[in-house]
């Protein structure tokens, strides 16, 4: 008799612990239908979830025999599209094997391709600030020249005008070049 009340705790428990996940799962297809997000709502809840875990809102324990539970039935989960790949076996000819060749190689180029744009991006927007910085610290300190020496400070501003504009020039012209 206290081996079935056992059971049946554990069962209740594991049970009501696959709801707490279950809530977190419609938390998130909750906030994706609201929100619009282009994002799982399965995704979404397991992100929640993370967050409540992390802030100890949620204790490891409230869920760890049910997460187990699902765990252990996971490859049950899998079935259907193993299943389904078997329905075209042309994806395990060498075809298939060619499509998912081409799919991986043009992610990693679609990756590479926009780490080069955002590093070129990145260095023209850091030249601008310096620029900018230059010509901010040029005037003030000329600025405080013309106060004190007057009309052989404007020749000195004149002469800097022309450098920072040959300057910038100078890096137009390396970057159309690369």
């Amino acid at each position: 008799m206290e081996m079935l009340a056992n059971t049946l705790m554990r069962t209740i428990r594991v049970i009501g612990q696959i709801l707490i996940l279950y809530i977190f799962y419609y938390i998130g297809v909750f906030i994706v239908e609201m929100t619009g997000l282009p994002l799982p709502a399965s995704i979404l809840g397991l992100v929640l979830l993370a967050f409540c875990l992390k802030m100890k809102w949620v204790k490891v324990d409230y869920i760890r025999e049910g997460a187990g539970f699902l765990i252990a039935f996971m490859t049950l989960f899998f079935i259907p599209p193993i299943v389904g790949i078997i329905d075209y076996p042309q994806l395990l000819s060498v075809e298939g094997v060619l499509l998912i060749g081409t799919v991986f190689v043009s992610t990693l180029f679609a990756i590479l391709i926009s780490s080069k744009i955002s590093e070129i991006i990145e260095k023209k927007e850091l030249e601008l600030i310096k620029r900018k910085e230059l010509e901010l610290f040029t005037s003030n300190n000329l600025n405080q020249a013309l106060k004190a020496e007057g009309p052989q400070v404007l020749e000195k501003k004149e002469q800097h005008l022309k450098e920072v504009e040959k300057e910038d020039k100078v890096l137009e012209s390396n970057h159309i070049h690369h």
